[in-house]
C-alpha cells in the first residue's frame, strides 16, 4: 500500500531539503529557484511529503501563476490549497489528469498555439554542438542604452532589459544603426542562465536578427561557464527554427501551459 502523503507550506525547517530537491534538476526548476530568488515576497510553496521526502510540490508566484513538479500523485492534494479561480498553469503532462478535474483549461499561454494548451519544449545549448549566426551588428546592452530599446522596442521591453541589465545580461541586435531586437536573461543563476525576452520590431522578423542576438547572448554565457536555457511553445514554428539552427537542443523535459478558471 504506497505511504500516505501530507502537504504543508514550506518552512524555514524544510529550506534546504527543499533547495537540494531543485538542485537536482536545475534546468526544470529554473523559474522556481529564479522567482524565490528575485520575488521571494511574491512566492509560495507547498510540499507534498512522503515519509519527510518532497515527492512533489506547488509554486505560486503573484497570486496568478502556479507550477506544479514532482509525482503525479501529490498533485491532486497540492491543488486544494489553491484559492486562485484563473490561474495560470504550467505543469508536467503527467499533472494533466488531475488538474482538469478541478480547473478548465480555456486558453493556451502562447498566441502561436494551435488548442487551448501550449506545449513547451525545454531546450539548452552546449558549447561543442552551438552554432552561432551573426549577421548583424549586436551589442551586449548597459544601462546607457535603455532609452534606446524604450524608443525602438517599447517601455515594456526597457524594463525586461533593465532587469537584465542589472542582475543579468542582454544584447541588441540592430538594423541601420537602430536597436530593433533584444534577447535578455533576467538573472544568471550558479551555472544555468534562462533566456526570455526575446523579440524583434514585427516589421524587421524573419531577417535572423532575433538570431544575431540570441546567437550572441548565448556565446557570452557558456563564456563565462553558464548553460543557456529556453522555454519554446510546440507550435511556435519561426522560434524553434532560430534555436534549433544555431544549436539549440531539447531536453528530456516538456511541460503544459495555459490560463484556467475553476469548474
Amino acid at each position: 500500500m504506497p505511504e500516505a502523503l501530507h502537504v504543508q507550506p514550506l518552512t524555514e525547517s524544510l529550506e534546504k531539503q527543499f533547495a537540494s530537491y531543485l538542485d537536482e534538476d536545475r534546468v526544470l526548476h529554473i523559474f522556481t529557484i529564479y522567482d524565490l530568488r528575485r520575488a521571494r515576497d511574491k512566492t509560495e510553496v507547498w510540499l507534498a511529503l512522503r515519509q519527510d521526502r518532497i515527492a512533489s510540490y506547488l509554486f505560486e508566484y503573484d497570486k496568478r501563476i502556479v507550477h506544479a513538479h514532482g509525482d503525479a500523485e501529490g498533485v491532486p492534494c497540492l491543488l486544494r490549497v489553491i484559492d486562485i479561480n484563473e490561474p495560470i498553469f504550467i505543469i508536467e503532462p503527467q499533472h494533466l489528469a488531475a488538474v482538469e478535474k478541478v480547473f478548465e483549461p480555456v486558453q493556451p499561454t502562447d498566441s502561436a498555439s494551435k488548442g487551448r494548451i501550449t506545449t513547451y519544449y525545454v531546450m539548452t545549448a552546449k558549447a561543442d554542438t552551438f552554432r552561432p549566426l551573426i549577421k548583424h551588428r549586436v551589442k551586449k546592452l548597459n544601462l546607457d542604452d535603455l532609452d534606446e530599446v524604450s524608443r525602438s522596442l517599447g517601455a515594456e521591453y526597457r524594463e525586461r532589459a533593465e532587469t537584465a541589465v542589472q542582475r543579468g545580461m542582454a544584447f541588441g541586435a540592430y538594423e541601420n544603426e537602430t536597436l530593433v531586437s533584444l534577447a535578455t536573461v533576467p538573472e544568471i543563476l550558479e551555472e544555468a542562465a534562462l533566456i526570455r525576452g526575446v523579440y524583434t520590431a514585427p516589421s524587421l522578423r524573419s531577417r535572423g536578427l532575433a538570431t544575431s542576438a540570441c546567437s550572441a547572448l548565448a556565446v557570452e554565457l557558456m563564456g563565462v561557464g553558464k548553460t543557456p536555457v529556453l522555454w519554446v511553445a510546440e507550435d511556435n514554428i519561426p522560434a524553434r527554427k532560430v534555436y534549433e539552427k544555431i544549436g539549440f537542443e531539447r531536453t528530456e523535459h516538456t511541460l503544459l501551459g495555459f490560463k484556467a478558471r475553476r469548474r
